[in-house]
């Protein structure tokens, strides 16, 4: 690791690839393996994991014909390494709290879509499903700035836009009869942020 330059750790976009599979992994992976995770070639990730060594911030173990690598946590780097592949985690956690504080609380709230399947890129919204209680009209002025300031808030967060799917609770048997695609990504890969759990209130009675 150079101290005075500690930017070139990481050097190209394989390397927080690798780096992020291995602050994942349950313990070491082969070359083979990383590269599968990653999504990336072999001998480029063979490239990066040996670079990545004599960083420091990559330990390499030879078992037999086998090289196995691990993520070095005792490097000062680690702990940024951990968080940066923590982010989806932690902006659950910031929408679940920017949630909880609203005067006009949801009936309920999801994440779905690539965020939540923790595949989005530069160019992926923040799909986000917000269920409005019946009491709370469309146009409430509370309400309408609370909306707003969500799609503000994920925007500084991420830097992606917010695409917020709002439905109020008389809308649901409408919106389950009609069954858009959307709703299958919402069951499947739902992460409910507040209120009652989505599954629950998309659960069809007929």
């Amino acid at each position: 690791m150079y101290l005075m330059r500690p930017h070139t750790l990481v050097s190209s976009s394989a390397d927080p690839d690798a780096l992020v599979v291995l602050a994942h992994a349950a313990g070491p992976l082969t070359g083979r393996e990383v590269a599968r995770r990653a999504g990336r070639s072999q001998d480029r990730t063979r490239q990066v994991l040996e670079r990545l060594v004599d960083h420091g911030i990559v330990l390499r173990e030879d078992v037999g014909a086998a090289r196995l690598y691990s993520l070095n946590r005792e490097h000062l780097a680690a702990p940024a390494i951990v968080e940066l592949s923590e982010l989806r985690a932690l902006l659950v956690d910031r929408l679940r709290a920017e949630l909880a504080a609203w005067k006009r609380p949801p009936l309920g709230a999801a994440l779905f879509g690539s965020a939540a399947r923790g595949d989005g890129d530069l160019d992926s919204d923040i799909d986000l499903l917000v269920v409005r209680p019946e009491d709370v009209g469309e146009e409430d002025s509370v309400w309408r700035s609370q909306i707003d300031l969500l799609y503000d808030g994920v925007r500084a967060w991420t830097g992606n836009p917010a695409a917020i799917v709002e439905v109020g609770a008389g809308e649901l048997d409408d919106l389950i009869c009609r069954a858009p695609p959307v709703l299958d990504s919402i069951r499947a890969e739902g992460i409910d942020l507040a209120g009652t759990r989505i599954g629950r209130l998309l659960r069809s009675t007929r």
